[in-house]
């Protein structure tokens, strides 16, 4: 769809549409879309109440929140883009909820902890901060994380 409409907030609700029509019950999904315009220097991003992206900007790291329902939530759903210029330097990084779900007792790892590890060195490399975070989940959870784990980091040359 974002071949369509280009729009990743167009985009996803074209999705939610499509995919509500389907029958398929109490299913609900999560969506993070992000355009990453290298010509113009800026990224793109609508959110279908997924965990937060962070993005490392302005020597500060911020969550890229939400900016819609769940897909299937609600077929007439509505969801607004964001674009934000990025400077050299800059990083988004995304992830599934397997990573702040992982658990100690009750407690979370929790997207605060994935802010921290981006703080504590914000100039590491994407790949190297990925596998940090993996093993600091790893290390947080007092047995094998449950859920599955994606993360993807990407940094403005």
């Amino acid at each position: 769809f974002l071949k369509q409409f280009r729009d990743p907030a167009q985009a996803l609700e074209e999705l939610n549409a499509q995919m509500s029509a389907m029958d398929r019950g109490e299913e609900f999904i999560s969506l993070c879309v992000v355009v990453f315009d290298t010509e113009a220097g800026t990224l793109r991003f609508a959110s279908a109440g997924h965990p937060p992206a962070w993005l490392w900007h302005e020597r500060e790291v911020s969550p890229l929140r939400a900016t819609g329902p769940l897909l299937m939530l609600d077929p007439k759903g509505t969801y607004f883009s964001r674009e934000i210029g990025l400077d050299e330097g800059d990083m988004a990084l995304l992830y599934t909820d397997g990573l702040a779900e992982a658990r100690n007792g009750d407690q979370l790892f929790g997207e605060d902890r994935v802010a921290t590890i981006i703080r504590r060195d914000p100039g590491a490399a994407p790949d190297v901060l990925c596998k940090a975070l993996l093993e600091a989940a790893r290390d947080f959870s007092e047995g094998p994380i449950e859920d599955d784990v994606a993360i993807l980091a990407v940094r403005r040359a």
